[in-house]
């Protein structure tokens, strides 16, 4: 897995069906499917363009790599979404958006790679910052069940035989309790799942 392309590949055809089960998830937790979705670390726009199609949501596709929006972009145009998709280069650390402008934010898979408990603090923060007042957030890692999980996992394990210990690296050794500290500190208000869905963060913003 050396390139944007073989983990858009792997994505396509091995990840595929968690996405729409994660964004029905998220979209169940926020209790509505209108308003504004950004996906953080988007890579090639699986997870935000499945809350597209389950939705009525206007979506915000970011990955810090140009590579990744550009296959992006293709997908929008593959899946008929270019009504109501958008996309932008940016780092979830310092994230090039308006307060305020999201309802709904979500993020599969990145947060391994957002740094460590500074920048990691530092993305939290941005991304509350362009939550909107009664929105939340669905940020973190899973595979949206356990059948999903056992699945995935058997299929990698033959396909891509390094895979377990990429994603071992790829935690920069955090889990859901260094997460409820990082927020605690930084003062906003969240709940974290860690069950067989995955570790869910979700950040909420009162009015």
């Amino acid at each position: 897995m050396n390139s944007r392309e073989d983990f858009d590949k792997i994505a396509n055809e091995i990840f595929f069906p968690i996405y729409e089960v994660i964004a029905q998830e998220a979209l169940k937790m926020l209790g509505r499917k209108s308003g504004a979705c950004l996906d953080v670390g988007c890579g090639g726009g699986h997870l935000g363009l499945s809350v597209a199609k389950a939705s009525d949501m206007r979506i915000t596709l970011m990955d810090v790599k140009e590579d990744a929006i550009n296959i992006a972009n293709n997908r929008i145009k593959d899946w008929a979404l270019e009504g109501r998709t958008s996309t932008i280069v940016g780092d979830v650390r310092e994230i090039n958006l308006p307060d305020s402008g999201f309802d709904l934010i979500i993020s599969r898979g990145s947060i391994g790679f957002w740094g460590g408990k500074d920048e990691m603090k530092q993305a939290f923060a941005e991304i509350y910052r362009v939550l909107a007042p009664n929105g939340m957030t669905y940020v973190g890692k899973g595979f949206g069940s356990a059948e999903l999980r056992a699945k995935i996992t058997a299929e990698m394990k033959v396909a891509h035989p390094e895979w377990p210990q990429c994603v071992i690296e790829a935690t920069n050794g955090f889990g859901a309790e260094n997460y409820a500290d990082f927020l605690k500190e930084l003062g906003i208000p969240a709940e974290i799942i860690n069950d067989d869905r995955g570790v869910w963060i979700m950040m909420r913003k009162t009015a």
